[in-house]
């Protein structure tokens, strides 16, 4: 794991996350006092956004070197590739659920949590299977392709600001952002831990995007399976 060994383990995320929980509210503060308008909401807004997105990145970094940093293991032990694929997305829940303590706590205390926001565990849950194909394909392609690891930190870059995580999307850009694949999974998980949000999503774009997922799956599996384990 990304923090064995460390004397404070998986509490390091947890202090990380909080620093840019403050640090994002502080800059949104401060956007705010130069345009002469309180944030009000815009608060709760990038820190459930943020909330949604820390351990998603996470998961999708560590998924990208999970094979080529266990190859030894892997090796040495013969229980296979497949066990390793879930790790991430079992660090994901565990840093998620270590995350959502102080975020929870502070929406409560601004009076803004859903009477439904025990939801978003499962919730991330499935926004993280619907990534897996793509994780899993990143895995096995950064066994093959070594320049794999800085793409994908980049295009999480892309993805980052691309996502209104941090700012209302103007009109004019809102029907680009709308096939952003991740926004109707964040716009439903804003929806289910902030009380009265309504969430704007195209159901018809999440669809696409969920049988895409499965087939890219399918692809992917039937296509590298048997190739990589040579390789490692």
């Amino acid at each position: 794991m990304q923090y064995a060994g460390a004397a404070l383990g998986s509490l390091w995320f947890l202090i990380q996350g909080i620093l840019i929980f403050f640090l994002y509210i502080y800059i949104s503060d401060g956007l705010s006092a130069i345009k002469g308008y309180s944030s009000g909401r815009n608060v709760e807004f990038i820190l459930s956004g943020v909330l949604f997105w820390i351990p998603l990145q996470e998961m999708i970094n560590k998924s990208t070197t999970i094979l080529t940093e266990n190859r030894a293991i892997i090796k040495r032990s013969g229980v296979g590739i497949n066990i390793f694929y879930f790790i991430p997305i079992s660090q994901l829940m565990i840093h998620f659920s270590l995350l959502s303590i102080p975020a929870v706590l502070y929406l409560f205390l601004l009076n803004n949590v859903s009477h439904f926001s025990i939801l978003i565990f499962p919730w991330i849950f499935f926004s993280a299977l619907f990534l897996y194909p793509f994780t899993r394909y990143l895995s096995m392609a950064n066994v093959l392709l070594k320049d794999i690891s800085p793409i994908v930190r980049l295009l999480l870059q892309f993805g980052f600001w691309s996502l209104p995580i941090l700012y209302h999307p103007p009109i004019q850009y809102q029907f680009i952002i709308k096939y952003h694949p991740l926004l109707p999974f964040l716009e439903i998980f804003r929806s289910i831990l902030l009380s009265n949000y309504v969430p704007d999503v195209d159901f018809n774009v999440m669809i696409f995007y969920i049988i895409f997922s499965i087939f890219f799956y399918i692809l992917s599996k039937f296509s590298f399976d048997k190739i990589i384990p040579d390789h490692l």
